[in-house]
């Protein structure tokens, strides 16, 4: 049996700089927080031996105890690391490799576990080591990176992007993938805390130092992803809540804006394609929003209505669709019952699900910051105005549970009918209208400007997470 994970990013560096950070395996900590600690017992070379503990504490003290040490078995200067670790009835294999592309490196990070227990391990060893890739390559940016000086000339510095609820999943995927881009960010923080990017204190609904901070920013770029979570029980306390939570952030930020002496040269307003509310109808862009949906429909037609796109002198509404990702929430709220043999269709199994993969949001959202969707790509310009984030191919929901038995591996799943599926949500604290409504949203305006997805289908998106 097998257990792999791989991921990528490209950085704006060179591929020597980051080497110097790789190569000095007792540095990895400092970039992977999983790592507790690490080192060589000689120099790097073909051979050397060297160890590493989880920083998790009970885990820490068992690798310690109980793991041999591992073993350093490529290395090509400046390209390639490969460490590995033998395993009860097999071995951990972890791969650092850097190509130079497009003027920088794409770093690729590639952890194999083979072995009878190699699910197992997976689970245990291999997954922290993965998760938060996007926040690990913005730690290593951060330490490959040289001190530079600031453009004398603050008309000539880039944008300074600023982004409100950036600690969120999505904020951390598109900071560091900017961040590693060589671009300036900082985000809005109510409660700041370590972490590998710039933080203003704001506390999402007032004027204040902060408002005076970015005031005073020559070129500002906005994007604005707060909000509560939506996926609660649709009780009229967490409707106030997830209201709250995203339309006065969005005022407070209207209200800086225009105090500015230059207007915000670009600002992303994240919205949810669930404004479109409970319709078996492909709704793209041009198709009105129902007035008097209620529920999460509700709370997003305010949200939107919160924001000004006078504020900026370029604006784009991201009415975004479920984000699949690996280290996205949404994916264990989706495979947990699943893996248990509870992976049948939701109701009647006909609802449509709109969804979009990680990598695809991301290359969207660099789009309507005026950047290019990733390296090597051409550009891709958005008008102002709405723009439905979301695959051109949704699904319905037995489709989707289909792909998820094959992704967990368990071939046949419990269907849970709609009566169930809400008595369970009090326990299970969550919304069954998440599961429930269907959401048909296709993407015209992407359409219409020859954006290229990478994952159209759900069935090549799937197959990513599982790399």
């Amino acid at each position: 049996m097998t257990w792999h994970r791989t991921a990528s990013q490209w950085f704006n560096l060179p591929a020597g700089a980051l080497w110097e950070v790789l190569s000095e395996v007792r540095r990895w900590p400092e970039w992977n927080p999983a790592v507790g600690e690490a080192g060589l017992g000689s120099a790097l070379t073909e051979g050397t031996r060297g160890h590493y503990a989880p920083a998790q504490r009970l885990l820490g003290a068992l690798h310690r105890r109980t793991a041999p040490a591992f073993t350093v078995t490529q290395v090509e200067p400046g390209r390639r690391l490969v460490l590995r670790q033998p395993q009860p009835g097999g071995a951990q294999e972890i791969e650092w490799a850097l190509t130079e592309r497009d003027g920088g490196t794409l770093f690729t990070q590639r952890v194999v576990i083979d072995g009878p227990l190699a699910q197992q391990f997976g689970l245990t060893a291999g997954e922290p080591l993965v998760r938060g890739f996007a926040a690990q390559c913005a730690r290593l940016y951060q330490l490959a990176a040289p001190a530079g000086n600031p453009a004398d000339d603050a008309a000539a510095r880039p944008a300074l992007t600023v982004l409100a609820g950036g600690s969120g999943y999505l904020g951390t995927l598109l900071a560091a993938d900017l961040l590693c881009s060589g671009h300036e960010v900082a985000l809005l923080a109510r409660s700041p805390r370590p972490g590998p990017f710039r933080q203003i204190l704001w506390d999402g609904r007032s004027q204040g130092p902060w408002s005076a901070e970015l005031g005073a920013v020559q070129r500002l770029a906005l994007v604005n992803l707060s909000g509560a979570s939506l996926d609660r029980p649709a009780t009229e306390a967490n409707l106030a809540l997830l209201r709250d939570s995203r339309v006065a952030p969005t005022r407070a930020l209207v209200e800086a804006s225009r105090t500015r002496a230059r207007p915000v040269e670009r600002w992303v307003q994240l919205s949810a394609v669930g404004i479109y509310g409970d319709s078996q109808e492909p709704m793209d862009e041009r198709a009105a929003p129902p007035t008097d949906a209620p529920g999460l429909a509700a709370v997003v037609r305010d949200w939107e209505a919160a924001f000004d796109p006078s504020a900026a002198a370029r604006a784009t509404v991201l009415r975004t669709a479920v984000v699949l990702d690996r280290d996205a929430a949404v994916l264990s709220r989706l495979t947990g019952p699943a893996r248990l043999g509870a992976g049948g269709h939701l109701g009647t199994g006909e609802q449509w699900f709109s969804w979009i993969h990680a990598a695809d949001w991301l290359r969207v959202a660099r789009a309507a910051l005026g950047l290019v969707p990733s390296a090597g790509e051409a550009a891709v310009e958005l008008p102002d105005g709405v723009v439905n984030a979301t695959s051109p191919q949704p699904v319905q929901n037995r489709e989707l549970m289909a792909h998820i038995r094959e992704f967990v591996g368990v071939p046949v799943g419990i269907p849970a009918p709609a009566g169930l599926l809400r008595a369970a949500a009090g326990v299970l604290r969550t919304n069954p209208d998440l599961a429930l409504d269907s959401v048909r949203a296709v993407p015209g305006v992407l359409k219409d400007a020859g954006f290229d997805f990478r994952y159209p289908q759900l069935a090549a998106a799937f197959r990513e997470m599982g790399a």
